[in-house]
């Protein structure tokens, strides 16, 4: 009976033994697995369910293209395992970072975590402007002054004829008629006053 039981436990101790000796497994990571992310990571974080060694880490990202972007080592900080990266080095697009981690038991391990960075939005560029030929100002047709119109008086302005006297007789016609009316009365008032003295001489 007692062997039996030595050989159970003994089975039992060789069962457990290759789990206690696992290597160490991956549990999260920054950026996870599928992430979308606005602009390249400062680093990528692998955290591990047991504190890693402190050599052996590496890290290779790989670009839409297939080529390495970049490659850099780890520093371990407890279960952590910290990759700088710089984003100058890491493109938009579809990328794989191919990490390579020494386990806490002296085996290494490596793994693949996949993410995408977009493209940031470039600023809209000014539409460009064909060189326009200088507007030209068109001055506005010179209006000429209105010219001064007199008004119309229906008649031409005549010659200006000598100037009449009555009837429209000539002046100095009028003057003369005058004269000789003046002559005639003055000669009749001298026969009337002579023809009054007649039968007194």
């Amino acid at each position: 009976m007692a062997g039996l039981v030595t050989l159970l436990a003994f089975a039992a101790l060789v069962a457990t033994g290759p789990a206690a000796r696992a290597h160490d497994v991956l549990i999260a990571s920054d950026p996870e697995e599928g992430a979308v992310l606005q602009e390249a990571p400062q680093s990528l974080v692998l955290t591990f369910n047991n504190p890693p060694l402190e050599v052996g880490s590496a890290l290779s990202v790989v670009g839409p293209d297939g080529e390495t972007v970049t490659e850099v080592a780890g520093t371990a900080d407890g279960n952590d395992v910290v990759f700088p990266l710089d984003d100058a080095d890491v493109p938009a697009g579809d990328l794989e970072a191919r990490w390579r981690v020494a386990s806490s038991d002296g085996h290494p391990i490596d793994g693949v975590i996949g993410f995408t960075v977009e493209a940031a939005a470039e600023p809209a560029e000014p539409a460009a402007t064909a060189d326009a030929a200088p507007v030209e100002t068109t001055e506005p047709a010179a209006v000429a002054p209105d010219e001064t119109t007199e008004p119309d008086t229906g008649t031409e302005t005549e010659a200006a004829e000598p100037t009449t006297g009555t009837d429209g007789m000539p002046t100095w016609l009028a003057v003369v008629v005058g004269l000789a009316v003046v002559g005639a009365v003055v000669g009749l008032i001298v026969v009337v006053a002579r023809r009054l003295r007649s039968p007194e001489a």
